[in-house]
């Protein structure tokens, strides 16, 4: 019984609660003639919020008023005063970043910032806009745009409005040299605000950009310490300079991170790590890791085989790179001119040329005519003219159409060994493999005949032939 009077009695209490509010109310009065008066309650215009009290931008008007400013022919900003000047309540900053965001065109947005003032004099530009507007600018190729960003700072800082970490996280973006970097640091103090995880990827990568590994590795520590870590693409980014740079310490603790911070390495990681010890001459250290690269599962690609041969080129190990370069067709990964270039390199310095014939019955299927191109041409470049003019008759015979530089290779190799007669053979030759001759060719030609020419008068001197050299420089020329 006292159980039922109870809640009897709270729900009576419940029931004759009152709330107090303040309410205003606008009446617009108008009297005829007659005398008779007509009144009308205007309530107060509002916004209408979302769960959290922030005003809903107006869409349709967000779209009427980019068509104004990108559409207008004359004037924008005049027709666009006239359009607002009935607009009751004026824009919210919300809906100026969404309008800046709409317009494509950086000076446009910046004059529609500077316009935006004069709306009310109530109006004030907020984190939101500026941040809207340097996001815009880091987006353009705008010759001026870091003058115009450090502009709108420091009007920014002179009207005492306080930026967020996402206005930091956009300007360390945009900024690329480290007195720039250094301001940006200084408005995290400035402000009181606290770098996240992507405020220091952010800050390692603009260092990168600059070319500074030394400050980017002073960042990643710093990051490190608050218990930040980087993604994937961040870290390879830090290794490869670190590697470029070959401060190979800092390289294996970063590469030793990845592991560490459930990061765990790809190719390109292995890749980077695999080219630092080549050029180091650290040979075993580089197979060890191609072999760590494959017992984890990582795509085996034509970057990944490049950088292993060149290191093992790098040790002069002919024979593993032959072995490497057989495994990387068996796995039909296609060579490319850099693979035969770093092959070809080490044979000649190695003097192991005898090896490039099992090279290239390795990779015949690979064999095309820019492959045998680019072999006549390095083999002409490096002197070996009787294995360039090898190639040379292979390629003549398995391609129907020929390339021009490798035509051009071989006459010029040809001349210089003073083989006249064969050069100027080839080039009589050469229109039917689909090459036009030109000028530069039958130059190269002419000059050969010229130093055979030579070369024959002073024989025909030193035999005392001198009846049979005009005639000799007839048949000639």
């Amino acid at each position: 019984m006292k159980i039922n009077q109870r809640r009897h009695l709270c729900r009576v209490i419940t029931i004759s609660r009152r709330y107090y509010a303040t309410k205003y109310v606008a009446k617009i009065t108008s009297t005829s003639p007659s005398g008779r008066t007509l009144s009308a309650e205007v309530s107060t215009p509002t916004l209408p919020a979302d769960p959290r009290g922030y005003p809903i931008p107006r869409h349709h008007l967000i779209c009427k008023i980019t068509q104004i400013i990108t559409k207008s022919h004359s004037d924008p900003f005049y027709h666009l005063s006239q359009y607002l000047s009935s607009l009751s309540p004026t824009l919210t900053t919300n809906e100026v970043s969404l309008i800046l965001k709409s317009i494509k065109c950086p000076s446009l947005a910046l004059k529609f910032f500077h316009f935006c003032p004069s709306l009310s004099p109530n109006f004030r530009h907020d984190a939101f806009t500026y941040s809207r507007l340097f996001l815009i600018f880091s987006k353009s190729f705008l010759s001026d745009r870091f003058d115009t960003v450090r502009s709108l700072l420091n009007d920014m800082l002179k009207s005492g409005i306080r930026g967020n970490i996402s206005t930091v996280n956009i300007l360390i973006g945009f900024f690329g040299n480290t007195e720039d970097l250094d301001t940006c640091k200084e408005l995290v103090k400035k402000w009181d605000l606290q770098m996240n995880a992507y405020t220091y990827k952010c800050l390692v990568q603009a260092y990168l950009r600059s070319r500074d590994s030394e400050q980017a590795f002073s960042a990643y520590e710093e990051m490190k310490r608050k218990g930040y870590k980087l993604d994937i693409f961040a870290f390879n980014m830090l290794l490869n300079a670190l590697a470029k740079d070959e401060k190979v310490d800092q390289a294996y603790m970063v590469f030793q991170d990845m592991k560490q911070k459930h990061c765990q390495p790809d190719e390109y990681t292995y890749t980077i790590m695999i080219r630092l010890n080549g050029k180091l001459g650290r040979c075993d250290e580089s197979l060890k890791l191609f072999d760590e690269m494959i017992a984890k599962g990582c795509s085996l690609n034509l970057m990944a085989y490049n950088t292993m041969i060149q290191a093992l080129a790098n040790g002069r190990m002919v024979d593993k790179v032959i072995y490497l370069f057989s495994k990387m067709v068996e796995r039909d990964c296609r060579p490319n001119e850099f693979t035969y270039s770093v092959i070809l390199n080490v044979l000649v310095a190695e003097g192991r040329l005898n090896k490039l014939d099992e090279v290239v019955e390795v990779s015949k299927k690979y064999m095309n005519k820019s492959i045998y191109a680019y072999l006549v041409r390095t083999l002409s470049k490096l002197g070996h003219a009787s294995e360039a003019h090898r190639f040379f008759c292979n390629m003549w015979s398995f391609h129907d159409k020929g390339d021009k530089d490798a035509y051009m290779s071989m006459l010029e190799s040809l001349c210089s060994a003073g083989k006249t007669t064969e050069a100027l053979d080839l080039l009589s030759k050469i229109h039917e493999k689909g090459i036009t001759t030109d000028t530069v060719m039958y130059n190269t030609s002419s000059n050969s005949e010229k130093e055979g020419l030579k070369w024959k008068q002073k024989c025909f001197q030193s035999e005392n032939q001198e009846a049979c050299k005009p005639r000799a420089v007839r048949n000639i020329l």
